[in-house]
């Protein structure tokens, strides 16, 4: 026999109105107008036959034979409410695979991972550093992290950051320098670029007001092997702020200008694309996102 319930947004529009005594509480918590919660009590009050408000000046009161009902539908939505925190609950324990190149993952990855495990202890996370691009698609990992533009057919990308880069040498190289560095003089030195990002450095020279022509740079195949550049003290490489933070801070290298530009890369967490994502990816992306963004600020 099929049971014979009123439609949802009228149940909860009551429950709320009675929990509050008020209709105006009741469409704040909603995100609904009073108006809308008035309709929908109004509609319930037909459907059941009887009267279940007192409509005062600034409050309703539950009429008595009201109030036994309001309690019922509360504690079901509250057990209906358990239900749904268990299974989120469930979906949130077992084994992560995450695919890194291991230049990123040592610098940004690595000292959050006490954070992540502390907050997610359920998830055993699964760290493979490769510089190799997986296939997802074969599952060979959950998810990657994965440095570029976005444009990965098949899959799910979600930006975790914008990297900012400016020009950072070894102190050795920085010493015969005077610092910071005007952009005619940054253009006569060795400068080094990953692959795909020479409109970086245009970038950063228009932005300092150089209008020369376009210097010359080497290019590398990753930003690992250019930031090596850097830091065996060949010339200049042009690095996210925050991905060489540690190195400069332990003095391997310095900071010719202050000034960055937004990269045409950055990183993103990427997926097989489904309509159902794996709620433990999802976990790990709102997690390194709230890491990242506490750095920025």
């Amino acid at each position: 026999m099929a049971h014979r319930i009123p439609p949802l947004k009228q149940l909860f529009s009551f429950e709320a109105a009675a929990r509050h005594q008020s209709f105006k509480k009741a469409a704040e918590e909603l995100h609904v107008t009073h108006a809308a919660i008035s309709h929908q009590v109004r509609a319930l009050e037909e459907q059941l036959g009887r009267q279940l408000f007192h409509r005062k000046t600034r409050q309703v009161v539950l009429t008595e034979a009201a109030e036994p009902f309001a309690k019922r539908l509360s504690e079901a939505f509250g057990a209906i409410a358990e239900a749904v925190e268990a299974m989120e609950d469930k979906q949130l324990e077992g084994r992560l695979t995450l695919s890194v190149a291991p230049f990123y993952g040592n610098r940004m990855l690595m000292p959050r991972l006490a954070r992540f495990r502390a907050a997610f202890p359920q998830i055993e996370l699964d760290i493979q550093m490769t510089g190799t691009v997986i296939d997802l698609q074969a599952g060979d990992a959950d998810a990657a992290m994965r440095y570029g533009t976005g444009d990965w057919p098949g899959l799910t990308v979600l930006r975790l950051s914008e990297d900012r880069v400016g020009p950072v040498a070894a102190p050795r190289f920085a010493e015969r320098l005077s610092i910071p560095v005007t952009p005619e003089a940054l253009a006569d030195l060795p400068l080094a670029i990953n692959q795909g990002a020479r409109q970086d450095w245009r970038d950063w020279f228009t932005a300092a007001g150089h209008d020369g022509p376009d210097p010359a740079m080497t290019e590398y195949s990753d930003r690992a092997r250019a930031v090596d550049f850097a830091l065996s003290g060949n010339g200049v490489a042009l690095a996210d702020v925050y991905l060489t933070e540690q190195d400069e801070a332990d003095g391997h290298l310095v900071r010719l200008d202050p000034l960055t530009v937004p990269s045409r890369k950055t990183m993103h967490l990427v997926f097989p694309r489904t309509d159902y994502p794996d709620p433990k990816v999802m976990a790990f992306y709102n997690w390194f996102r709230e890491e990242l963004g506490a750095q920025s600020s």
